[in-house]
């Protein structure tokens, strides 16, 4: 049976704990309270009846001080454990969401929305918070200390003990009637939310389009009411909200003030000693306080549940089928035998078979949509064919460790993202482990290092977010010094040179000749210059192989 999102926190090891550290805290808060209430109770008594003076009442005054204190020090002690708990479930989740994606991969991941997805781990795992460090101490307090408490005001008075017994449920029905209308206006704010953070980011990402089309003014218009929307939702569940709050209070205070008057009338007919009377009616509204202290943790959690359903769904999506045979040493022979790829219901790839001997050079030509871009997708093992397969020395692709194969392949697309770290963090995305004096030769070889020692810091230069610093030149170049640093036996080309001018892409071309050394090489592109570098030409059209030649 599937468990809620909040079933699945409990599994976590700091919720855990939590738990248990909450129901020891409540054990002894709930001692304290009658000790402290009991000791009030007596000093009201003895002035009343006794006509006590303060110094004799120094003791027990100093004992109501001194439980007082223990009870402050207690909900200091949980409300610490719960931070602790609610910052270590935040760190190991979105640790988790990260390594999930990258187990995902790029196939499953470009299908979501990349600003719903960084919402969701920024904005969407702290609102866990509520959960965590509110609503679980606060579910733990009110299932301990109000059964304790009503329990001892039975025995004290059996009247008022039954009272407290007949109204708490009550509470507990309300809590309930409100909570369930305010998590559905929670869901509908959380939902406009995402979409506001992927309309922020898509805007974003796509501003300069934006601007030199003319449709700058019409983007922000849409983004005003996107805004707008959530506003609305989220004024939606602050009234909801409200309407909690006073429900609750309103049902505290009645139940309340019923046992106030049932105590009242008795102690005034003489059936109830005003020692007893007092502590009874001392510790009614500590019955009450967790409960209504639920209900706002409980709103302040509600912000968490459809944030934490979004995180634990992006956790349960399927895994890709991985392999565990190791990759093949040497330069491999790969061979697409039958491939069928499909995304939905369009067909990427239609039976399609190529031979690529090591140390062979193909390009792939074609229309925009034959399936050039698809086919490196497949030997990069970010598509799995949905008929035929892919065979690596005749060894299906799909039995392979992906990590492991991955490890073979250098990949340098149109347009490489680079990171915001330095020069010589994105040289090492090729090859972790390589030295100042490797990433300075990559650079070289690929025609590099003269502008990278021009930089303020040289190697240790901060790019900047997307490689500011860099050319559209520059940026490839840097992406061939990392596929030079991988050393890898198999080369993926999307589009090298697809958006540099002529003398760049002459540069580029010697250094890919370079790169291609001793490797085999799979090139997709639309221009005629990097075919010279070539031994074989494959043209794909309409998702299938209509022809090769070799270049002249």
């Amino acid at each position: 049976m599937a468990r809620g999102p909040a079933a699945r926190l409990l599994t976590l090891p700091g919720p855990r704990r939590l738990v248990l550290v909450c129901g020891v805290l409540g054990l002894l808060t709930w001692a304290l309270l009658v000790v402290q209430w009991a000791l009030v109770a007596a000093v009201v008594t003895a002035v009343v009846e006794d006509g006590a003076t303060p110094g004799t009442l120094a003791g027990v005054l100093a004992g109501v001080l001194a439980t007082w204190g223990a009870r402050a020090a207690l909900a200091g002690v949980r409300d610490r454990a719960a931070a602790r708990a609610s910052a270590r479930v935040r760190r190991m989740l979105r640790a988790t969401l990260l390594r999930r994606f990258l187990v995902l991969g790029p196939g499953t991941v470009a299908g979501e929305r990349a600003g719903e997805l960084v919402t969701t781990v920024t904005e969407g795992v702290g609102r866990l918070d509520g959960v965590v460090g509110r609503l679980l101490p606060g579910a733990v307090t009110a299932a301990v200390v109000p059964p304790l408490v009503a329990v001892t005001v039975l025995v004290l008075d059996p009247a008022a003990g039954a009272l407290l017994l007949l109204t708490g449920p009550l509470v507990l029905l309300f809590l309930w009637l409100t909570g369930t209308l305010a998590a559905r206006a929670s869901r509908a704010q959380w939902e406009t939310l995402a979409r506001l953070g992927a309309a922020l980011v898509d805007t974003l990402q796509v501003l300069p389009t934006l601007v030199a089309y003319g449709r700058a003014r019409s983007s922000a218009r849409w983004l005003a009411d996107v805004s707008e929307a959530h506003r609305r939702s989220t004024m939606r569940l602050l009234r909801t909200a409200f309407l909690n709050g006073f429900v609750l209070e309103f049902g505290a205070v009645l139940c309340t003030a019923l046992v106030a008057v049932t105590v009242g009338v008795r102690l005034f007919e003489g059936e109830l000693a005003l020692e007893r009377a007092l502590l009874v009616l001392l510790l009614t509204p500590e019955f009450f306080a967790p409960l209504r202290a639920l209900g706002a943790d409980r709103h302040a959690s509600l912000e968490g549940a459809p944030a934490a359903e979004r995180v634990f769904a992006l956790l349960d999506a399927p895994s890709p089928r991985r392999g565990s045979r190791p990759a093949p040493a040497g330069v491999p022979h790969v061979e697409l035998r039958g491939v069928t790829l499909r995304y939905g219901e369009r067909v990427a790839l239609d039976g399609v078979d190529l031979d690529l001997p090591p140390l062979s050079r193909t390009a792939l030509v074609g229309p925009s949509g034959a399936g050039k871009s698809s086919l490196a997708r497949l030997l990069l093992g970010f598509a799995v064919p949905d008929e035929g397969s892919v065979l690596v020395d005749g060894v299906p692709l799909a039995e392979l460790d992906p990590e492991s194969w991955r490890s073979r392949v250098a990949y340098v697309p149109e347009r490489p993202w680079l990171l915001a770290g330095s020069v010589a963090d994105n040289v090492r995305l090729g090859r972790p482990g390589a030295t100042d004096a490797d990433v300075e030769e990559a650079l070289a070889r690929a025609g590099l290092l003269d502008v990278v020692r021009r930089l303020p810091q040289g190697l240790a230069t901060p790019l900047g977010e997307d490689a500011a610093r860099l050319s559209g030149g520059e940026r490839l170049r840097l992406a061939l010094a990392r596929a030079f640093v991988a050393d890898a036996a198999l080369l993926v080309l999307d589009e090298p040179t697809g958006q540099l001018d002529e003398a760049t892409e002459a540069a580029v071309l010697a250094a890919l000749d370079d790169l291609a050394a001793g490797r085999t090489v799979v090139t997709v592109t639309h221009r005629t210059a990097p075919l010279a570098l070539h031994d074989r030409v494959v043209v794909l059209e309409d998702a299938a192989v209509r022809g090769a030649a070799v270049p002249r």
